[in-house]
């Protein structure tokens, strides 16, 4: 999750800054699907320890 992380920011930080004036809006859009599949793959790795956790 870290490097996905990690690589997300860059290429978010890359485009703010390379980027025209009439991409921010897409810029946003890409930051926050990033932060949404993050969070569901942390959720999902959760729901996966808890759920092995009961099994033992």
């Amino acid at each position: 999750m870290v490097p996905n992380l990690i690589g997300a920011m860059c290429a978010i930080t890359w485009h703010i800054y390379d980027n025209q004036e009439n991409l921010y809006g897409l810029v946003s859009l890409q930051g926050i699907f990033t932060f949404i599949g993050n969070s569901t793959l942390a959720l999902a790795a959760i729901k996966i320890f808890r759920g092995k956790e009961t099994f033992e």
